[in-house]
């Protein structure tokens, strides 16, 4: 479903997840009426880092959440757009700022401790987690642009988690665990565990009315758990910035 407004693209995916690709507005007063809450997500890609990400990586982290009974409405901004108190950003940079004393190969951050508004994915930590460090600045192949808006699919879908349900902690496995490997970023099936869909519906519920606040964080980054491993990206502990700077072989 599409509509035009200020040259803005919105994207509605309900439960079914079905995703239109063209610019529209805010809101459509022709999505079907349901219990089910809906987040209102914006996408900016800074420095377009990956303009053929945006549908796929939406439909990805979509079905995830879908699964937890949320739906979600997508607006493609820009460096420029201004949201409302309602929207959630899903911030997409080419890679950690200099000086941001962030930890190696983080793939993904968001405030933590009460519901956040924005969200921060580095795209090239991504590449590095999936064995695609040597593409940064270079063409992607057809086959390697779908993988990487997969997993930053995924990674979207933990992230807004975590915006949006501050109190779900890390799982040991499955798409909130602290840690995953290339494996779970763009082969097996990415699904939230009862508890945790539970509580994200919940919170959706509330998050329109919630306020930004405290300065702690949680990140994705690309690590392992289980030693020195090469190609896995992991969630660090709720209250830091955490990493690790081996992969697990392909």
């Amino acid at each position: 479903m599409e509509h035009f407004a200020g040259g803005v693209r919105v994207l509605a995916v309900l439960a079914s997840v079905a995703l239109a690709g063209a610019p529209g507005a805010r809101a459509s007063e022709e999505t079907p009426r349901t219990a089910a809450p809906c987040l209102r997500l914006v996408w900016i890609d800074v420095l377009r880092s990956a303009p053929y990400a945006f549908p796929r990586a939406a439909r990805e982290a979509s079905a995830i959440l879908a699964g937890a009974g949320v739906e979600t409405a997508w607006t493609l901004g820009d460096s420029s757009t201004v949201t409302t108190a309602d929207e959630l950003k899903i911030v997409l940079m080419p890679g950690a700022t200099k000086g941001a004393r962030l930890p190696e190969h983080v793939m993904g951050g968001t405030r933590s401790g009460a519901p956040s508004h924005t969200t921060w994915i580095y795209l090239s930590n991504v590449l590095w987690a999936l064995h695609l460090e040597d593409r940064v600045g270079r063409s992607l192949s057809g086959q390697e642009e779908e993988q990487v808006a997969r997993a930053v699919g995924r990674v979207v879908a933990h992230e807004i988690v975590h915006a949006v349900a501050p109190d779900v902690p890390h799982s040991a496995r499955g798409l909130m665990a602290e840690r995953l490997g290339r494996a779970s970023l763009i082969r097996e099936p990415a699904t939230l565990a009862p508890s945790e869909r539970r509580a994200l519906r919940a919170a959706a519920e509330a998050f329109g009315s919630s306020t930004e606040s405290a300065p702690a964080a949680v990140a994705l980054a690309a690590g392992s758990p289980r030693g020195r491993e090469p190609g896995v990206g992991y969630f660090s502990p709720s209250t830091r910035y955490s990493s690790d700077s081996e992969r697990l072989k392909p």
